[in-house]
């Protein structure tokens, strides 16, 4: 398994940087996860903290505008999102890798952030999914399902004991711990339709 990423979020209302945090901590890949309320030193903590994703509020960088130009430079392989509000969606944020809107649904939000993790890490995580077998997967789509344990096992045809081995073994392979995390990998890996997610 490749080192888990570090994100900085910089935002300054608390319930929107608690909501991203939240968000962000639900990947898998996810190791630390810094916040910032203000952009005063972003460059010394940048240098300091060293994250591979920068999630700024849009608001915080009108006043310096050339403060994301030279991250740009500095840091080369930062790759940077910018959060914006309703009155911003149609604003030209073209310096940005992404950006994502305070009125998008969660799963998009989700779905969008994890394409980008997915250009960051490396080559040798691409298609885990080949590591799982077929029932592994069947496995992983039920869950995705919100099914329980005893739900899974009689759609499968299995005990609820054999559904705790399979967990197990997908957490194993895959790193993944939670619910979430494994909806987040069935819908990229084509197990289930962002629709079907629960």
């Amino acid at each position: 398994m490749a080192a888990k990423l570090s994100f900085l979020i910089v935002e300054k209302s608390y319930i929107i940087r608690s909501g991203l945090m939240q968000i962000i901590s639900n990947f898998y890949e996810t190791g630390v996860v810094n916040e910032l309320h203000n952009v005063e030193n972003l460059l010394k903590n940048i240098s300091g903290i060293k994250p591979d994703v920068l999630i700024i509020n849009a608001k915080l960088i009108d006043a310096v505008p050339e403060l994301i130009l030279d991250i740009r430079k500095k840091f080369k392989d930062l790759k940077l999102i910018v959060f914006v509000g309703t009155r911003r969606e149609a604003d030209n944020f073209s310096v940005f890798d992404l950006k994502i809107s305070v009125d998008e649904p969660k799963s998009l939000i989700v779905e969008k952030i994890q394409s980008l993790i997915n250009e960051i890490k490396p080559k040798k995580d691409d298609n885990l999914s080949e590591n799982l077998s077929e029932r592994e997967k069947e496995v992983v789509k039920q869950i995705a399902l919100g099914k329980t344990n005893k739900e899974i096992g009689e759609t499968l045809f299995i005990s609820p004991h054999t559904v705790i081995t399979h967990r197990k073994n997908i957490t194993k392979k895959l790193g993944i711990k939670t619910v979430s995390g494994l909806t987040v990998y069935a819908i990229l890996n084509n197990l289930i339709k962002i629709e079907e997610a629960v």
